[in-house]
């Protein structure tokens, strides 16, 4: 502990430690340390985000490239059947009526054949 404080009053007592006298002086030395610090902080940054991208190489890029090439299938899998709607009678737009059930109807297929199940249903329509 004794050292620590002799260390201190040396460097309080040194000429490089004091602030200079003068505005100007006084000026470029806060801008001298301001650089210094914001150089440092950048320093840091950028080796922290060379440590993540390093990481992100070795633990996602290398495992996930390894997993594609073990993983190739030998033989292209046959694709799923489509299933064709069935033929829709022409409608007219004097049936206001009808309007919201072909809609409802090509929501139906629509879902039915690209998007997953869901717990939603169309219950009703209003006419805005």
């Amino acid at each position: 502990m004794r050292s620590f404080l002799t260390l201190a009053e040396n460097v309080a007592v040194n000429e490089m430690a004091q602030v200079p006298e003068g505005a100007f002086a006084k000026l470029m030395y806060g801008l001298n340390i301001s650089f210094i610090g914001i150089v440092t902080v950048f320093a840091v940054l950028a080796l922290i985000m060379g440590v993540l991208y390093l990481f992100r190489l070795y633990f996602y890029d290398l495992p996930n490239k390894q997993k594609a090439e073990a993983s190739q299938p030998k033989a292209a899998p046959a694709p799923a059947p489509v299933k064709t709607a069935a033929p829709v009678a022409n409608v007219t737009t004097e049936d206001d009526e009808l309007i919201p059930v072909v809609i409802a109807a090509a929501v139906a297929a629509y879902m039915e054949t690209n998007a997953p199940k869901s717990k939603y249903r169309i219950r009703s329509f209003k006419r805005i």
